[in-house]
């Protein structure tokens, strides 16, 4: 859990898979670079909205453990079929055990009048995976 930051309520849960792996770049410096795709639903709180997630994006693993990683996506809601488009950067590092750990800040955008309020959204997300599975967990809070 995040703390000390300007986090303000909790907006969602998210799980999700791992779709497609591809690398892209290896170098013993510049670390290992993959191209990701995946598929994950979002649990909303509140009045975010629960919906489909599918995303994809370009990451890097450095040697020294940090990642970083630029994604983009759509989330389509489960209750009228608006769509969310957004956009993502992580920072994360593995630990010793090869958990990932770390943040996601994203914005997006919707033409839905309904959702017009999340387009002034920053979201910063709490992300938790490992290098052994395809599976991640996620909480998402509005940033303040």
């Amino acid at each position: 859990m995040l703390s000390g930051m300007a986090l303000g309520k909790k907006l969602f849960d998210e799980s999700g898979n791992i779709s497609g792996f591809k690398v892209t770049k290896v170098h013993p410096s510049e670390g290992v670079t993959t191209e990701v795709s995946f598929i994950s639903h979002i649990k909303g709180e509140g009045k975010y909205p629960s919906g489909e997630n599918l995303g994809s994006g370009i990451l890097t693993k450095y040697p020294h453990d940090i990642i970083d990683g630029a994604y983009q996506g759509l989330l389509t809601i489960t209750k009228s079929g608006d769509q969310f488009l957004w956009w993502a950067h992580e920072k994360s590092r593995v630990t010793d055990e090869g958990k990932i750990r770390g943040l996601t800040i994203i914005t997006g955008f919707t033409n839905s009048e309904t959702l017009s309020w999340m387009n002034n959204l920053i979201i910063a997300v709490d992300v938790e995976g490992s290098i052994f599975s395809q599976e991640f967990k996620a909480t998402g809070y509005e940033w303040e």
